[in-house]
């Protein structure tokens, strides 16, 4: 079916898929807006019961002495590489107030061409960043080269990791054992669901009655059925069938690459028939994540769930209040408030950011001092955390996820941290490789070529799979 030229169209237009890790990826250069802001209620139940995760092994050791003698060589801002504002946000809402006089160089490229300046620019040290963001889809082939540096060079031992989520620090780990990077968050996933909507077609907007109706695949799909039955089609269960792509993906047991060879896990073959049923029954809209359909339907009370981890909800969906903490921004998804969480039907993760310094770091102290401060640091982590975002500190997480008057105000008050703490303890990386994005690129343009009749069985389409993978020059 695909022909090689296709294959090197969509290896061109690979870097979409990776907008993923926290949306706004069409923005370009400098910029000025910070992230959507996320606030907790003040008084709430928490649900049913805790699970309080803990990291899962000690730290790698260090690789080198870290280094004692850590300056900045530039008297000129750092400059810092990402492809939306997330990031940005996040400084001048913590690290800027925090750290008086601070300025940096915060320099934006769209998604579709961020790797390609990366790689530009760390190969001559033209224009190269002093710290840049990496996303899980492709961040190991940076891992993996020698343009980022050993956090140990920036004077920070293995050991300061030992509060972290143990895969966000063994997925940065080098052919040589290095730890090349840093996250500020973990990414265990569920469903958001609009409240209004789950009253009128489950009956119920509480999280215990609504869970039901997600606990299986089974489940998920009667509900899908009943809303498009009960709507007209009117209203959809989810916006695309590709909302639960990654749920699939990641709670395979073993990865695309299997002793170099592609390999299709059964998570992956049940995938297939569950998105062409969904087609075929009209039970979406027929979306694609991140396009404007998908995006709109978030606002306009025609979908009843999203699936994701935190950063989703809170840069990716147009909440937002005005500082009362009451009233909803003009311009703000005018359903700010009105979402609850429930676990998806398996426990699954989604995406990622890590902070990586590159070869060229002439603020190597200053780049210590964001990475500490937003992934190590207890105190400036808590700050995150209260405010909405899942951070990669397991003992802040767990006693959030046992505060039972903690809230979430996006999420109508609910606290959903004890729920995503026993998901983010099945986290497992293992199997991602650095070409994991072109390969995802080439598998959901397959899917769609079977979901739209273009491919006639299950057994063509993971044979168009291969092939067209084995033409891009991956698993040959």
């Amino acid at each position: 079916m695909k022909t090689k030229k296709i294959v090197a169209m969509l290896l061109a237009l690979v870097m979409v898929v990776g907008a993923a890790a926290a949306c706004g990826g069409t923005k370009t250069t400098d910029t000025t807006t910070a992230a959507p802001e996320t606030t907790a209620a003040e008084t709430t139940a928490a649900p049913a019961e805790t699970t309080v995760a803990s990291p899962t092994g000690t730290t790698p050791e260090d690789i080198i002495d870290p280094a004692t003698d850590v300056t900045d060589e530039d008297t000129t801002p750092i400059v810092i590489y990402a492809w939306n504002e997330e990031f940005k946000g996040l400084l001048d809402k913590y690290y800027v107030a925090d750290n008086a006089g601070f300025t940096y160089d915060y320099q934006v490229t769209e998604n579709t061409t961020y790797q390609t300046k990366l790689d530009g620019v760390l190969a001559s040290g033209d224009g190269a960043p002093d710290i840049f963001l990496l996303e899980a889809d492709y961040a190991k082939k940076y891992v993996d080269s020698d343009y980022t540096l050993n956090i140990n060079e920036l004077g920070i031992s293995n050991k300061e990791l030992a509060d972290q989520y143990k895969y966000t620090y063994d997925f940065m780990l080098s052919k040589e054992g290095a730890v090349k990077a840093l996250s500020w968050q973990a990414c265990p996933a569920g469903v958001f669901y609009n409240r209004t909507l789950a009253k009128q077609y489950i009956g119920s907007d509480d999280p215990a009655t609504v869970s039901k109706s997600f606990a299986t695949w089974d489940a998920f799909l009667a509900l899908a059925q009943k809303v498009n039955k009960d709507s007209a089609g009117k209203v959809k269960a989810i916006s695309g069938y590709d909302d639960l792509w990654r749920s699939f993906q990641n709670s395979r047991s073993q990865g695309w690459l299997v002793d170099g060879k592609i390999t299709i896990d059964p998570q992956i073959e049940k995938y297939f028939d569950y998105a062409k049923q969904l087609k075929d029954e009209g039970l979406t809209f027929e979306t694609a994540q991140w396009n404007t359909d998908w995006t709109a339907n978030m606002s306009n009370s025609t979908v009843l769930s999203y699936w994701g981890p935190m950063w989703l909800l809170n840069f990716c969906m147009g909440f937002g209040y005005n500082d009362d903490g009451t009233t909803i921004k003009d311009g703000a998804n005018p359903t700010t408030g009105d979402w609850g969480y429930v676990n998806a039907p398996v426990p699954y993760f989604w995406g990622g950011t890590w902070i990586a310094a590159s070869k060229y770091d002439n603020n190597k102290a200053t780049s210590a001092a964001i990475m500490r401060y937003f992934t190590i640091d207890s105190k400036s982590m808590d700050k995150l955390a209260q405010n909405g975002e899942f951070v990669n500190n397991v003992p802040v997480m767990a006693a959030i996820g046992e505060d039972s008057t903690f809230g979430v105000k996006y999420l109508g008050g609910q606290n959903p941290f004890s729920d995503l703490l026993a998901t983010a303890k099945t986290i497992d990386v293992s199997a991602i490789t650095g070409q994991d994005q072109a390969i995802n690129t080439i598998f959901n343009s397959v899917v769609a070529g079977y979901t739209n009749g273009e491919i006639a069985t299950v057994a063509d389409a993971e044979a168009a799979f291969i092939a067209d993978c084995n033409d891009a020059g991956i698993g040959a």
